[in-house]
């Protein structure tokens, strides 16, 4: 139907939602290639794609869906090869995709994308098609693409950008391994002569990316050690120095003294090394106390394991003993022996040695369990040993760190009065010494005028202090609460397991006979009913 202008009023396609009917619906399975992968393929072809698990697909075809919005795209992040096909789509911004670490082949042809983004973990990329978009600015999209080491197949063609002059010079410039480029083979000539006609901006670029990239290794670094520090119990050590003074409710006058006032700063300095040494030493200790907990850990770990292993063998053993047996009465009792009397002693006998059996499980499960029981009071002990071992390190070590806490406190207690009395003084003594040093220094006037009443000074330094100690203070209660923490779940853990374990065996045991008691009813109503045709047979 026609409008008054000719328009049509044909309804526009609804825009579809990613959901898991349509995800199993696009799962596209490639044909093989040779025939060995041919029969393979067949195999597979027998289960519908439907039935397929997603971490089993390998390629995801969403084309002309009408899709506006990428999302739900879970469970395939394990793969180790994805193609994702999103082309002829209504799709304005890139998301969803960060989970799929893997992915080698994206398409987003024809859609009405803007911008590149939503990207950045997609670091696999080997080829990727974003031609007929609405791609603009060349310069972002050739720096964002660099990230993509692997990429080697790209299509931009017709797109915005494509018509800048300088287009396929700053493509080939930014990715320098790309083999194909919208459809045709890349010229590695033209390749070197677009990376010179770029070098100005190129160099700009790999400065700010090598810096980058410094930055993430530091970090990575920084996070290694972290994680190292939160194993032996010493979260925020290494940056409790800096995180004192930064957190001190007295850090801007103090710091301002220090700006000025030599002495202060060699205070401080003499301060950070000596805490430093003190923190190796801590560090190397408490290294120890977590190696020795690990050993004994391991010790106990392997001692439960070859006590179940053990355990387990004598089980099965029994087991495989009595399905010897049971496997020969219902032999027997299928050789149609007229001898009744015979068959049902053999079955009451079989029975007898169930339960027996069912005894014999039992009793070994429980000797297990005493055997755990065992153990772990003998690991309880030694553990608690160790954590007993580990508090006192800590608090002789945070002794020592507010030792030396105390001797900057007495090093610049000494250099502040120095400079209390020298407030007048004609001759200065340092930056802070005298007025004439501050004549013509508003800000220096300003740190001065602190000095005019000792007891604000003395008030300064000490609240300083005591906020460093309460500091210390705090973080010593958290690695002993930490220590306590961590006794309390392993031991915990274990013997939640160790039950949980137990009653599974026990509910299995029960099971067995259960289902054991049921197959030899079933074989005595056999020949129960076996028995009546043949007297009815007779009869007539």
């Amino acid at each position: 139907m026609l409008s008054r202008d000719g328009a049509s009023h044909m309804d526009k396609p609804k825009n579809t939602v990613i959901n898991e009917k349509l995800i199993k619906d696009c799962i596209y399975i490639a044909p093989s290639a040779t025939e060995e992968e041919k029969k393979s393929r067949d195999r597979e072809l027998k289960v519908p794609k439907q039935q397929l698990e997603f971490y089993e697909v390998e390629c995801l075809v969403f084309s002309f869906r009408h899709i506006s919005q990428i999302d739900n795209l879970v469970g395939f992040d394990q793969l180790t090869k994805l193609q994702l096909d999103l082309s002829f789509n209504n799709i304005s911004k890139i998301e969803g995709l960060e989970s799929l670490t893997q992915l080698t082949d994206l398409t987003l042809y024809s859609n009405n994308i803007t911008a590149l983004e939503g990207m950045d973990k997609l670091l696999n990329l080997n080829c990727f098609s974003i031609g007929k978009n609405n791609l603009n600015e060349l310069d972002e999209v050739a720096k964002y693409l660099r990230k993509f080491k692997k990429l080697r197949m790209l299509t931009l063609s017709s797109n915005p950008l494509c018509k800048h002059p300088s287009y396929e010079s700053k493509i080939l410039a930014h990715i320098k391994n790309l083999k194909y480029l919208d459809y045709r083979l890349v010229d590695k000539d033209k390749v070197e002569k677009s990376v010179q006609d770029q070098r100005e901006q190129l160099m700009e670029i790999e400065t700010e990316e090598a810096k980058a990239e410094e930055e993430s290794k530091n970090q990575a670094e920084a996070e290694q050690t972290e994680a190292q520090m939160i194993k032996m119990n010493m979260p925020g050590l290494n940056a409790l120095f800096d995180d004192m003074f930064r957190d001190d409710p007295e850090a801007k006058h103090m710091n301002a003294f220090i700006e000025y006032e030599p002495g202060l700063k060699d205070a401080q300095e003499k301060y950070r090394t000596r805490y430093l040494e003190c923190l190796e030493e801590f560090k190397t200790k408490m290294g120890e106390h977590r190696q020795k907990k690990d050993a004994e850990i391991n010790e106990f770990t392997f001692v439960m394991d070859q006590s179940k292993s053990s355990t387990d063998t004598k089980c099965k053993e029994l087991i495989k003993a009595f399905e010897k047996k049971k496997k020969k009465v219902i032999a027997n009792a299928g050789g149609k022996n007229d001898d009744d009397a015979s068959n049902e002693q053999e079955w009451a006998d079989l029975r007898g040695e169930l339960d027996t059996l069912q005894e014999q499980l039992q009793e070994l499960e429980t000797d297990q369990l005493e055997a755990f029981e065992d153990v772990i009071r003998g690991f309880e002990q030694t553990y608690n040993e160790l954590t007993e071992q580990t508090t006192e390190t800590i608090t002789q070590s945070f002794t020592k760190l507010r030792e030396e806490e105390k001797a900057y406190f007495d090093d610049i207690f000494q250099v502040f009065i120095g400079l209390v009395e020298n407030r007048h003084t004609e001759a200065p003594q340092g930056n802070l010494g005298g007025e004439a040093s501050f004549m013509e220094d508003d800000a220096r006037k300003q740190v001065l005028s602190i000095l005019d009443n000792k007891e604000d000074v003395m008030k300064m330094i000490n609240e300083s202090h005591e906020a460093h100690e309460q500091k210390m203070y705090g973080k010593e209660e958290q690695l002993i609460s930490n220590e306590k923490k961590m006794q309390d779940d392993i031991q915990q853990s274990s013997v939640s397991d160790e039950r949980a374990r137990n009653r599974s065996r026990v509910c299995e045991i029960n099971m067995y006979v259960s289902l054991v008691n049921q197959e030899i009813s079933s074989y005595l109503d056999q020949e129960e009913a076996s028995y009546y045709s043949s007297y009815n047979a007779d009869l007539r």
